[in-house]
């Protein structure tokens, strides 16, 4: 017995020192380097994900989707939720309302309210899976940020929840007058912020937001942080932006439609208090094209 206990606390000594040599600060090291692991981990599900979004408006639909699976698969809420629209429509992959709910269900798990919406939706509606409202009712309440009251889903003009929002429809919404009209858009409207000009500051600012069926926009935020005011601003242009978008079609029937548009600030070499021309989708799709 005493023998077999010594070589007990043999073997302990043996991997605790090769447990010291692999992580020479300790255990509170490996902890650092797990989160280390952990961040690297999100820095590159998010690289994935800003490219399933260059790809997606360059309607590089299959390059796109292995973009965001990879993202997905590392934990990132945004790209789960756009993999979730990608088997509702099947445009890439084969229409799967199963795997659209999973997906779906890990976005609206990380609280992103966008998933939180559609699943409450599809579950009121019966939109692909059974209807059910109890399950309904949940994902309102998550929707709503209220745990514990019991809330009532609104209706749409038409008397149903509203679509589910769509990211590559059959037609996609176009903006009055066409990419030139949004360009023009732009132009007149888009003002370059006085601190960030000082600064000389200049980037591109991603916006995401919902191209609604009566011509709207909602659901404004950006996708990236380029410099506050210059965020700020490509947010306040697409908020204030008139309801004159034609929606996106699905079948014949308008729906909604997740649109993601890139704002350049680029301040002209020659005269900082002046602002070049703002690259609009068209602008950034055919540079995809070209590369």
């Amino acid at each position: 017995m005493a023998k077999n206990r010594w070589l007990l606390m043999a073997a302990a000594l043996m991997m605790a020192v090769s447990m010291s040599a692999q992580f020479p600060g300790g255990f509170g090291n490996f902890a650092q380097m797990a989160k280390r692991q952990a961040q690297q981990k999100a820095a590159e599900a998010e690289k994935n994900y800003q490219k399933g979004n260059e790809l997606l408006e360059a309607k590089k639909y299959d390059k796109a989707f292995a973009a965001y699976e990879k993202a997905a698969t590392d934990g990132h809420a945004g790209a789960q939720y756009n993999l979730g629209t990608f088997y509702i429509e099947g445009k890439v992959v084969p229409q799967d309302y199963n795997k659209a709910v999973e997906w779906f269900e890990k976005a609206a798990n990380q609280g992103l309210k966008d998933a939180q919406f559609n699943l409450a939706a599809m579950y009121h509606q019966g939109a692909g899976v059974p209807k059910d409202e109890q399950k309904a009712e949940y994902w309102a309440r998550k929707y709503k940020d209220l745990p514990e009251a019991k809330v009532e889903l609104t209706p749409a003009a038409g008397g149903n929840v509203e679509e589910v929002v769509f990211q590559a429809p059959e037609e996609r919404a176009i903006f009055k007058g066409g990419d030139q009209g949004l360009m023009t858009y732009l132009q007149q409207n888009l003002h370059y912020p006085q601190d960030a000009m000082q600064q000389g500051v200049s980037g591109r600012v991603f916006v995401q937001f919902v191209v609604n069926t009566d011509g709207s926009t909602s659901n404004v935020k950006t996708l990236n942080s380029v410099f506050p005011s210059l965020d700020e601003e490509a947010m306040r242009v697409v908020k204030e932006m008139p309801a004159v978008w034609t929606p996106a079609k699905n079948d014949g029937v308008p729906v909604r439609m997740q649109y993601t548009l890139p704002i350049t600030f680029r301040l002209n070499l020659s005269n900082t208090s002046q602002m070049s021309v703002p690259e609009t989708q068209a602008a950034e799709n055919n540079k995809e094209e070209a590369q």
